[in-house]
């Protein structure tokens, strides 16, 4: 036997399923608190005044970046949810970002993904309700306070993401490039969060939003200049075999998965660039200078053509080297293009309002306006409700109880924690008696899976499973499920426990069973087994699951094994984990 990997996979069953469950009964939870909202919002349209209310316009500029963002605010809360998110997130998106990054900002990321890990399916559901939360309130806030409050939310959250979610934006993943995402979409978010939240006496300062004018102007700069640079890898086009950073780009976003036509542009871009990675290089870097120094001077006449040759721009860009940003099952959001186009056209449009001194002028709402406007005031208040509905768990999630992150990280395991019954299943154990999970209900049980003819990490788990049976109560039950498809005999499972001297484990049941009946254990149990081609070897991901008496699964991970002198068994990562969610389940 020969283990496919150590860690858990993204699309576990078990984990995917208690992830839809989850989300589905939060949901109903939403929708009353949304309709708290709209009683709490009944109550104050009694009391409230029918005078007419006045209202300041809303500029151009604040509209764009509020309504733009928040439907991306929302665009990204619905990627969250994603099978794959739970665990996928914080292993395939941002533990790769960390790996260049110095150690003060991996140190700070780590301690992100140790707590997401812990609790892994509350932190994905509740990031779902944090930005659908904020989307929604920027599309429904259009102005006051409770607007402003919507931008601090969408800044606050968004300068979280940016450093402990992406650390930084990538921005020690050499080589940043415009190109490819840097600085990270989420820190345009802050910036149209903190744009929308100032007061409008400031936004439409002239030297506020010629500070912020220019820093867009620099940054545009600052990047069109490494874009330039020789020796980046971004003027060559390469070989098909050894391609430059242009066609590679592409060929990597060919490969995920997604929609035919977004695959055939890709493959078209790859294979163009192949040729003329130059000239798409040099029309980029022409744009990005001369945009940037049109921002570095604000004056109106460049800034109006600079904002819309570069949002134009962003979009080629976005659909030929980015992909659209959301394909392949794990996209978390539309990537930096289409925030910084919008963000940059909406500074644009604030920095000439500012500069030509426009008066936003304040309007007397009639009675059906000034009714809509506390419709508005009731619909802020219910996405208020949906954000905070995420948002404290999500700050709560570093105190919550569960299984300890510690272990797994050292090992390179991940815990993950998990509610609701244990898929059930009826099998024959080494001694020819039937064993039923549903029959152990009242006694805790530990369930991993074997190969009764493996040499090599099968022995050393379930000598680690004996070795934890001595710290754990004498009714814990410890069940291994054969995956291997070609010694279903109980014969070789008792072979197995003679030879690797487990007769005297009590409480081990080694059980199998038909094809049929292990193969619907292994899909339940998110187990996947693979025959060698020369049919010797058999391959299987190795989780172990703790359930407790109540017949609730407790927490799952995949095992570390590979016991020597400096990690004999007893003191391995498996055994100690199993000691230790077991405790805490």
């Amino acid at each position: 036997m020969t283990g496919m990997g150590g860690s858990l996979s993204s699309q576990n069953t078990v984990v995917t399923q208690h992830f839809e469950r989850l989300l589905f009964e939060q949901l109903l939870i939403a929708l009353i608190l949304v309709a708290a909202a709209g009683a709490i919002g009944a109550l104050w349209f009694r009391r409230a005044q029918q005078d007419n209310l006045t209202e300041v316009a809303e500029p151009s500029g604040r509209r764009l970046l509020r309504i733009g963002f928040g439907i991306i605010w929302i665009i990204d809360g619905l990627l969250q949810l994603q099978v794959q998110m739970p665990i996928g997130m914080p292993t395939q998106v941002v533990a790769p970002t960390a790996a260049s990054a110095p150690g003060w900002l991996a140190s700070l990321v780590t301690s992100g993904v140790d707590a997401w890990l812990r609790h892994p399916i509350t932190a994905a559901v509740a990031t779902v309700w944090i930005q659908v939360g904020i989307g929604c309130w920027l599309l429904i806030a259009r102005r006051g306070r409770w607007s402003q409050a919507a931008g601090v939310a969408a800044a606050a959250w968004g300068l979280g993401v940016w450093i402990f979610g992406n650390s930084l934006g990538g921005l020690f993943m050499a080589p940043i490039s415009w190109m490819t995402g840097a600085p990270g979409a989420v820190a345009f978010y802050v910036v149209a969060g903190v744009l929308i939240a100032l007061p409008d006496r400031v936004v439409a300062s002239k030297s506020t939003m010629t500070w912020v004018t220019r820093a867009m102007g620099a940054l545009i700069l600052y990047f069109g200049i490494l874009q330039a640079w020789p020796g980046r890898g971004f003027w060559s086009g390469g070989t098909a075999s050894s391609p430059g950073a242009i066609p590679a780009m592409a060929q990597n976003m060919g490969s995920v998965s997604q929609p035919g036509f977004a695959a055939s542009i890709q493959h078209w871009f790859a294979s163009t660039t192949l040729s003329y990675s130059w000239l798409y290089n040099a029309v980029v870097v022409v744009v990005l200078l001369g945009v940037g120094a049109a921002y570095l001077s604000r004056r109106p006449q460049f800034l109006r053509p600079a904002s819309w040759v570069y949002l134009a721009a962003c979009v080629i860009n976005w659909v030929l080297v980015q992909d659209f940003g959301v394909f392949g099952g794990m996209g978390t959001d539309l990537n930096s293009m289409i925030p910084w186009g919008l963000c940059a056209l909406g500074i644009a449009k604030l920095s000439i309002a500012a500069d030509e001194a426009v008066e936003v002028p304040e309007v007397t709402l009639d009675m059906a306006a000034s009714e809509r406007a506390r419709l508005r005031q009731v619909g802020s208040l219910a996405a208020l409700f949906v954000f905070a509905f995420g948002a404290i768990p999500m700050l709560l999630l570093p105190i919550l109880p569960g299984a300890t992150a510690d272990a797994a990280v050292a090992s390179g395991a991940q815990v993950t924690p998990l509610a609701g019954p244990a898929p059930s299943f009826t099998l024959m154990n080494q001694n020819n008696q039937t064993v039923s999970l549903a029959s152990l209900k009242g006694r805790a049980v530990v369930l991993g899976f074997l190969d009764p003819v493996c040499t090599n990490d099968c022995p050393v788990e379930a000598h680690e499973f004996e070795a934890a049976a001595a710290a754990l109560p004498a009714s814990t039950i410890f069940i291994a499920v054969d995956v291997n498809p070609l010694y279903l005999s109980t014969a070789s499972l008792r072979t197995f426990i003679a030879n690797e001297g487990l007769s005297s484990f009590k409480n081990f049941d080694y059980v199998t069973g038909t094809i049929p009946e292990l193969n619907k254990v292994w899909s339940k149990y998110g187990v996947d087994v693979q025959i060698a081609a020369n049919g010797s070897m058999v391959a299987h991901t190795e989780p172990v699951y703790v359930i407790g008496p109540n017949g609730n699964l407790a927490a799952t991970w995949a095992v570390q094994t590979g016991a020597n002198a400096s990690n004999p068994v007893g003191q391995s990562s498996t055994s100690i984990l199993i000691s230790q969610v077991k405790a805490a389940s």
